[in-house]
């Protein structure tokens, strides 16, 4: 794609995100996205078919860059079963603070639920993605009594699917940390070898 397209389409997703945050999805339309972001109307449908891809997009973007910052607080000298712990526990913490962000914004990400069920999978892809590399080298270090690490890696992102805005934003603050350990000690305990 050559360098102004990639430029347009940065601007377009920064106008769509300030808007989603400012109006919620719902309230915002496609002439708005194009006033925002300075562009004819027919310029936003050459690079977006509609808000939902420019949503899309901006999810996974987020998601991408959450992932990212994740890994990078997790302490490389390590082991295996420390890694997954410290992912689960900073994709907790980092969960929380983005909540605490969006808690007085529109609910942009809940009122929109047309096409939720394939942004969640989306999302899902990219953490079963992060957590496979981890999951090979504790069956590497022999710390990890697991056969297949994709499975393993699909299975632990289905089971951790509570560990949401939502219920971080409606479950009892008192009570949650003490919720993300004890989920932590399981997973890892039904990870780890037994001698």
């Amino acid at each position: 794609m050559p360098p102004a397209d990639i430029e347009k389409k940065t601007i377009i997703r920064q106008s769509a995100r300030e808007l989603f945050f400012r109006l919620g999805f719902n309230k915002t339309s496609m002439g708005d996205i194009a006033r925002q972001s300075g562009l004819a109307k027919p310029t936003l449908y050459y690079y977006y078919p509609s808000k939902e891809s420019i949503f899309d997009e901006i999810v996974i973007e987020e998601a991408t860059f959450f992932m990212e910052a994740v890994e990078q607080e997790i302490p490389d000298n390590s082991s295996a079963d420390e890694k997954v712990k410290h992912f689960f526990r900073i994709s907790y913490h980092k969960l929380k603070q983005h909540a605490d962000v969006v808690a007085d914004l529109p609910r942009y990400l809940c009122e929109h639920s047309p096409h939720g069920h394939p942004i969640v999978e989306k999302l899902n892809t990219l953490y079963i993605k992060k957590l496979i590399p981890l999951l090979r080298e504790g069956r590497e270090e022999g710390l990890f009594d697991i056969e297949d690490e994709e499975l393993t890696a699909v299975t632990l992102v289905y089971m951790t699917e509570f560990l949401n805005l939502d219920w971080i934003q409606h479950y009892p603050q008192e009570k949650q940390d003490k919720v993300v350990e004890t989920m932590i000690n399981l997973l890892l305990n039904g990870l780890k070898r037994r001698n």
